[in-house]
């Protein structure tokens, strides 16, 4: 975004820190923010000024008190995840999540708890504020950093797989792949790690939480 932040990494540390001690909160989420302050109201942002903001509050279960261990369900969204040339999926940009909520409001709406988003080729991307995992016979499979956020607990988990000896792999996959899969689970700051019972009314596995997600919990909480 060329967005030149005004404090180094170890200051917003150092300020995050501070926040979360003086909220007095015994667990909280925590959000730093960047953003073009004064300047000119338009689309250059280059005479803007840069500011920082970091809020933190209570959030519980992201998906519900019962997700992490029943499983969500989850709607193929309507509404695609922009390409990699329309904005940078990569950044975690507040503008894109205009893209997210569209496909999150969609899914509430339709009865379910989260959407799934597929790229403008049809492929699975990710969900609305989650990366996208599926086992089947033992491997462990997530869509490659195209159109994906790459996420910081979509990382820990590919770690953890393979330390104890899961194979995983960062391969395209189509909706009817998930539709097929052993196990499939979400990864995020917020949602942690949940499991997915039910895509587009067609249950996935056994229905509930399977062996690998739980194995991957266990080491993850």
């Amino acid at each position: 975004m060329m967005m030149d932040l005004p404090y180094s990494v170890e200051e917003l540390v150092a300020a995050t820190k501070v926040v979360v001690a003086d909220s007095g909160l015994p667990s909280c989420y925590i959000r730093p923010i960047a953003y073009f302050g004064y300047g000119e109201m338009g689309l250059n942002t280059l005479p803007c000024s840069v500011d920082v903001a970091i809020a933190c509050w209570p959030w519980g279960a992201y998906l519900g008190d019962d997700a992490v261990t029943k499983g969500v369900s989850m709607k193929t969204s309507s509404w695609k995840r922009h390409d990699h040339n329309t904005m940078p999926p990569s950044a975690k940009t507040t503008g894109n999540y205009v893209n997210s909520s569209l496909a999150k409001v969609e899914a509430l709406k339709a009865g379910y708890d989260e959407a799934i988003m597929l790229d403008t080729n049809g492929l699975v991307a990710e969900c609305s504020g989650e990366n996208i995992f599926a086992v089947r016979r033992g491997v462990l499979k997530t869509p490659p950093l195209v159109s994906v956020l790459e996420g910081i607990t979509r990382d820990s988990v590919i770690r953890i797989a393979r330390d104890k000896g899961i194979e995983v792999v960062e391969t395209s996959m189509t909706r009817d792949e998930l539709y097929c899969a052993d196990e499939v689970f979400l990864t995020g700051t917020a949602a942690e790690l949940t499991p997915v019972r039910e895509i587009d009314d067609r249950q996935v596995g056994a229905g509930s939480r399977g062996p690998i997600t739980k194995t991957i919990q266990s080491t993850f909480f």
